[in-house]
């Protein structure tokens, strides 16, 4: 696309938007009469073009017209603003960003915005919702936004038995100034939770948390000016060295869960049973349950399907990758995120537990106006909304690779789609296309 086809438009808050006039047009003349059925199973939805696609979710009120058109955009970050969310700045790096379907979580249709290059994740987080369909598709449970920022501090060997006697009797002056830092939180129904004491293996080291619901924030920067304050603050009150002062992401007061069943007669796939396939898939679980090769592939297949979310939502994936990899190993040895069982009528039941630390308000999501238009997508979900979005997605995400690995073999479908990267890699090097090759005229070049 280049800048002709472009009008910049201003938008409500950020510096500018950009919309295509070719979707702006469209749109004029094909969204008319009442909206279509909002429905995330738009059928035909992987074979249209692009154009089509944004216009079909506008027609479904999933977007409107400007935000789409945001989307269309593959200059839809200013030079301004990438400026200001990086140093040193040479320019932007795009991501595709594509629209999972089907999905319906506690009884609500989404159509799940992903950014991803990898060919084939969209597809099978669409599939793995078409299939949790059969039984109502995900239902999540709900999660507080708590954020733990972390004090560590070390004392005399001598000291070190008076430590939590010492830690009981200033409870409720740490909360106090931990609330203190962020008074607007607490009006906003925010604020300190709970302070602990954690005593490392390693005489006279100690850690204190401090948990803090965050709101609609992912709350990094609320934790750390709360840590950094305390730090300052503890050796008044007993002689120590205070060490880091920091946020942790495994954010285990903030574990998102999610639920899904699947009737075994939808599994039926090649020479397996309905049942085969719900025995192959629990089984194919129990192997990363037995096994912490396995699982962190299996684990990394999850990621698939959460990290493309985080990111079109303006997210930060490093974050929830280090807590989800940190919580998988909580008990010693690194396990799967997810657990599949055989229900008792023969459905597949599969859960997912996750810590899921994101934020819908302030920094990039406030800024950047794709990210504007995904949460949009998404009916602009509060912060304990969204997690559980984006841990159903990892759930779906799992359940279509379990399926495939069991029951076919995982590379037939990833494969088919993965040669649409193989024919473009023919083109930019001049051999032939897999259509020439499969006719016998190997020699034709593409241009």
């Amino acid at each position: 696309m280049t800048t002709s086809d472009l009008n910049i438009v201003a938008s409500n808050e950020t510096s500018a938007c950009v919309l295509a006039h070719g979707v702006e047009s469209g749109l004029r003349e094909e969204v008319k009469n009442a909206p279509a059925a909002r429905s995330s199973r738009i059928s035909g939805f992987a074979q249209m073009s692009v154009k089509a696609r944004l216009t079909a979710l506008v027609e479904r009120g999933f977007l409107s017209r400007d935000a789409a058109g945001a989307l269309f955009s593959a200059e839809n970050l200013s030079q301004d603003l990438a400026d200001t969310f990086i140093e040193n700045c040479i320019g932007a790096f795009a991501l595709p960003l594509g629209v999972a379907t089907n999905f319906l979580i506690d009884g609500r249709e989404y159509l799940i915005p992903m950014a991803v290059e990898e060919s084939s994740v969209v597809a099978a987080a669409s599939h793995g919702a078409k299939l949790a369909r059969s039984r109502g598709g995900f239902f999540t449970s709900p999660t507080k936004s708590i954020a733990t920022s972390q004090i560590q501090f070390t004392v005399q060997s001598e000291d070190a038995a008076r430590v939590p006697g010492w830690f009981e009797s200033v409870r409720a002056e740490l909360i106090d100034r931990a609330n203190a830092c962020h008074p607007r939180l607490l009006s906003r129904g925010g604020g300190t939770v709970g302070v602990e004491i954690r005593i490392l293996p390693k005489p006279g080291v100690f850690v204190i948390h401090v948990h803090v619901d965050t709101r609609e924030a992912m709350g990094a920067n609320i934790v750390n000016t709360i840590a950094e304050d305390i730090g300052r603050w503890l050796p008044s009150s007993i002689p120590c060295r205070v060490g880091l002062k920091i946020l942790t992401n495994l954010t285990v007061h903030r574990i998102t869960r999610v639920r899904c069943e699947v009737d075994s007669k939808t599994l039926e796939i090649g020479g397996f049973t309905g049942a085969e396939a719900v025995d192959r898939i629990v089984e194919a679980w129990e192997f990363a349950e037995l096994d912490p090769y396995r699982a962190a592939t299996h684990n990394k297949g999850i990621m698939n399907g959460i990290d493309p979310v985080v990111i079109a939502t303006g997210n930060d994936w490093r974050a929830v990758e280090a807590g989800a990899h940190a919580f998988a190993a909580m008990s010693g040895q690194y396990k799967p995120l997810t657990r599949w069982i055989k229900g008792e009528e023969g459905q597949l039941v599969g859960e997912i537990a996750v810590p899921v630390a994101v934020g819908t308000v302030g920094g990039v999501t406030r800024l950047h106006p794709a990210v504007q238009s995904t949460l949009s997508l998404l009916g602009h979900p509060e912060a304990g909304v969204l997690s559980g979005l984006i841990a159903s997605v990892g759930l779906a995400q799992n359940l279509s690779a379990l399926r495939a690995l069991a029951c076919e073999g995982i590379q037939r479908g990833h494969m088919a789609l993965h040669e649409k990267n193989i024919e473009m890699l023919r083109r930019y090097d001049h051999m032939p296309s897999l259509t020439a090759v499969a006719r016998g005229t190997d020699s034709a070049k593409e241009p």
